[in-house]
């Protein structure tokens, strides 16, 4: 009889875990978002007077807007085109090159809401070709930025921003922008301590 009690008291401790695995698996049992997972409204209507906008292919700058956001408790908007980039590293240098020879301004897949309730923006965009991806100047030139603060973030394999600052003063004519930041691939190990210490200098959060 203690033979048989100790085979099920056994079966069931083995069920149970399964369970647990099978659970996690498929996401019954979330694990808690980190400290920098920044909740994405497409809308961007959470009531605050901070805006962070960017555009990510390879996730780099949306690492840095999650940084921005822990801190700042900004909302978010995505900046993504209506028709998505390949996923093809290759493929997307000739895209890319190809819309900045065009000047090529691609239509969004979503716009942001309450805009005039906005007076800082952060404007987040990786360097493509010495410039931020044309997307971004669609974003930029969709909204009146007279009387906003832009405040641009960068990130990129060495290139920094480029030519892309001439760009942004032009397609967001009347915004009063500040310093911004720019991390190569090498920086973003340590980008939590950069971008504080940006954001602290800045005053604007």
């Amino acid at each position: 009889m203690k033979k048989m009690l100790m085979f099920l008291s056994s079966a069931v401790l083995i069920l149970t875990l399964a369970i647990g695995c099978c659970l996690t698996a498929y996401g019954e049992a979330a694990a808690l978002p980190s400290a920098t997972e920044a909740p994405e409204t497409p809308g961007a209507e959470a009531g605050s007077d901070t805006l962070i906008a960017y555009f990510s292919w390879s996730g780099n700058t949306e690492q840095v807007a999650q940084i921005i956001q822990a801190a700042t408790g900004a909302d978010v908007f995505k900046i993504e085109p209506a028709t998505p980039y390949t996923d093809d590293y290759n493929a997307l240098l000739d895209v890319a090159r190809q819309e900045q020879a065009d000047n090529a301004r691609p239509e969004l897949a979503a716009q942001v809401e309450n805009w005039e309730n906005y007076d800082v923006i952060f404007v987040g965009y990786p360097n493509w070709w010495s410039d931020a991806p044309m997307a971004v100047y669609t974003f930029l030139e969709s909204y009146d930025f007279k009387d906003k603060t832009l405040v641009p973030f960068n990130t990129s394999a060495s290139g920094g921003f480029g030519r892309s600052l001439d760009g942004i003063a032009e397609s967001a004519a009347g915004a009063a922008i500040l310093e911004g930041i720019t991390l190569t691939e090498g920086e973003l190990a340590d980008a939590q301590n950069a971008v504080t210490e940006w954001l602290a200098a800045l005053e604007v959060n």
